[in-house]
């Protein structure tokens, strides 16, 4: 990097030098140019541009060609000046890129050879492991198919079971069914009994009955047998007359007693046929008896039966449940093996490519050592590339001397747009310069106005770590109270970009000058015109200081120094993007004449978009203030002439500078404010903005 910055330095001084040869040659003493070109080979960028209208050397060079030469080597010099400060701008920014990179790859560096280290460490451990792994799965394999042999087993005897217990319920059904129909005889034969009961009840009853008959025969044989006696008596008593009654008498007397004897055997028979039948009484009871029992123990059993055949069949069914469990156990079993088959041949593969990774992770270590030492080498460069930019008098530079205690300087800033990034980037290269010079600046970048709302409690912590220096743009306001107990407790106030209000008293400010911003856009104007032409002129809110600073200090410049450059028309806008845009479209159909529309207000990306789309590209260009990478490429197109920016990186840079010199030398800041610098981006320079 250092020795392309020679090269380039080299380069354009033997331009210079050719430059200062050609005007030798053409005898031309034009103080302005000996005057730009000693300080440029002195390093001495702070110079301003040669005046490249014709009448201001029109004294000083009568010949018309020489006139030519000596503008198109004004503005020579002018380009070769802008180039320059263009590349030491970026140059800064590039650093603090490179800075940044450098740091990322230095830590990366730095982790990857540590991790390379650790990973080198582990991977080891990791094959250790890994060994021990592969022996864990080999013994598991043995124990999947150790545990496969048992299941078949289980499922065997699983099968016999569910068997056994298909034939245990079939059995208990047909003992079932054998037991009901016992137990359906059982209760006829019950029946029968019963009724065998009641006929040999009844039949006592009749031998019972027939019992009493034989009683009344027995009576009246013995009533016969009296009537027989009282008959012979009476036959005795009527003689021979009666004869004949005594043998009917007699022979009742013998027919009463055969009866009475009949009666008696017949009494005996009844008797013992009532002694039989209360036997066959008893026993038909008993039987009746033990039916009555044996059927409740039927029942029982046949209970018993039912009870093994339900609980019988409730087995087969948690058997089937098993068994589908089991199939599921087979199948996870059999994944699980050839799983575990896989995990060992990963194990293999792992133990294998471990001792690869070892070797790998210790050339990264190796290599990220070379790398850290590279990173070195380039901050080394960095730091002579900064050093080399310093022999240019381009800004403010930071004072060699350092306070025995940390200087501390708090930045605010937001950090929503390419203009803040740019800002940003200048605060990190002045942290870069004090980075040896006991120096801390805490940067507070605010990236929307959710952020922002912090502003004020970042102010009262910075109160309470007593930084020495606040830096903030002054259009901040949420903080205006903060920012005057700051003051009040000692700590110095810097504004930037815009001041605050005149009741904060701080130190100094860093703002733009607006007339001279006004002067370069009218510069530009003429540098694009080459000196004639015409111009609108589309002005923002009048009201607002810088519209009008702007307006008023490109107009008398102007009218002061490019006579043949016109003003048409003069238009004055809103902030509102949709109504600018059609005024930019109105004034150039209004315009067909005018070469360059000069914008005061922040819209110009409107204006740009409104020349190409009338299809004006080529015929109309446009000079603006501020710019970012869409302007950029607009300018390459050719839609945009030139655009003025009061240079963002200085405005992030200098303020840190000016307040660092102040603190540690004492150095008296303006309390009417420094002016920062502006630039002009335009087709001469442009590439060093791409790049």
């Amino acid at each position: 990097m250092d020795i392309f910055l020679v090269v380039i330095i080299v380069f354009e001084a033997l331009i210079i030098l050719g430059l200062i040869a050609y005007m030798i040659i053409n005898n031309m003493a034009i103080d302005k140019i000996c005057e730009n070109t000693r300080e440029l080979s002195t390093k001495n960028v702070e110079v301003e541009d040669v005046e490249l209208r014709g009448d201001s050397l029109a004294s000083k060079v009568s010949d018309v060609i020489v006139k030519e030469n000596v503008k198109d080597l004004a503005h020579n010099i002018n380009v070769v000046k802008s180039n320059l400060v263009a590349f030491l701008e970026s140059t800064k920014g590039n650093v603090i890129t490179l800075t940044d990179a450098i740091d990322a790859l230095a830590n990366a560096s730095s982790a990857n050879e540590t991790a390379s280290k650790q990973t080198s460490k582990s991977s080891q451990t990791v094959a250790e492991k890994a060994n021990l792994q592969l022996k864990l799965v080999e013994d598991n394999l043995e124990m999947l198919e150790e545990n496969a042999s048992e299941l078949r087993v289980i499922n065997t005897t699983m099968h016999a079971i569910e068997n056994e217990l298909d034939d245990t319920s079939v059995s208990c059904r047909r003992g079932i069914e054998t037991l009901e129909q016992y137990e359906k005889d059982m209760r006829a034969v019950e029946k029968n009994l019963n009724q065998s009961t009641q006929i040999l009840a009844k039949f006592n009853d009749d031998i019972k009955a027939v019992n009493s008959i034989g009683d009344m025969v027995v009576r009246l044989s013995e009533q016969l047998k009296l009537l027989a006696l009282n008959a012979s008596i009476e036959a005795a008593r009527a003689g021979e007359s009666g004869k004949g009654f005594v043998v009917v008498s007699q022979q009742m007397s013998l027919l009463s007693e055969q009866t009475k004897t009949n009666m008696g055997k017949i009494n005996d028979i009844l008797e013992k046929v009532v002694e039989s039948s209360s036997t066959v009484g008893e026993s038909i009871n008993d039987c009746s008896s033990a039916f009555e029992s044996s059927t409740a123990v039927f029942k029982s059993v046949s209970d018993s039966f039912r009870d093994i055949s339900a609980k019988a069949n409730a087995i087969n069914g948690e058997m089937n449940g098993i068994s589908a469990k089991y199939d599921k156990m087979t199948a996870n079993s059999n994944v699980s093996k050839d799983k575990a088959g896989e995990i060992f041949s990963a194990s293999k593969t792992i133990t294998d490519s471990t001792s690869v990774v070892v070797a790998v992770s210790e050339e990264t270590s190796v290599e990220s050592s070379k790398i850290s030492q590279n990173v070195k080498s380039l901050e080394t460069m960095l730091l002579g590339v900064r050093r080399l930019i310093r022999q240019f008098n381009n800004g403010v530079l930071p004072s060699i001397n350092n306070r025995n205690t940390t200087v501390v300087i708090a930045v605010f800033s937001k950090l929503d747009n390419f203009f803040w990034y740019q800002i940003r980037r200048g605060v990190l290269y002045a942290m870069k310069e004090l980075k040896d010079n006991n120096v801390e600046v805490k940067y507070y970048p605010y990236k929307d106005d959710y952020e922002e709302k912090q502003f004020p409690a970042d102010i009262r912590k910075c109160i309470d770590e007593r930084v020495d220096a606040i830096i903030y743009p002054g259009f901040l306001k949420l903080a205006d109270n903060e920012i005057k107990t700051a003051i009040d407790k000692g700590i110095k106030v810097f504004t930037y970009n815009c001041d605050a209000s005149s009741d904060i008293k701080r130190i100094s400010s860093y703002e733009p000058d607006q007339k001279e911003a006004g002067v370069l856009a009218a510069k530009a104007v003429g540098k694009a015109l080459r000196g004639a032409g015409n111009v609108a002129v589309i002005v923002g809110d009048m009201t607002q200081e810088v519209n009008l600073l702007r307006y008023d200090a490109f107009k008398d410049y102007l009218d002061k120094h490019f006579k043949a450059i016109h003003i048409v028309d003069t238009v004055e806008v809103t902030y509102e993007p949709e109504k600018t845009y059609r005024k930019y479209i109105e004034i150039m159909e209004k315009h067909p004449e005018i070469d360059i529309i000069f914008s005061t207000t922040a819209m110009q990306l409107q204006l740009a978009k409104a020349i190409e789309e009338t299809g004006n590209t080529g015929k109309i260009r446009a000079v603006i203030f501020d710019h970012n990478l869409e302007v950029f490429d607009y300018i390459k197109r050719g839609v945009i002439a030139a655009a003025i920016d009061h240079v963002p990186f200085s405005q992030g840079h200098d303020p840190i500078i000016y307040m660092y010199n102040n603190i540690v030398d004492g150095i008296e800041l303006p309390k009417e404010g420094i002016k920062c610098k502006a630039s002009v981006v335009d087709e001469d320079n442009i590439s060093e903005y791409l790049t």
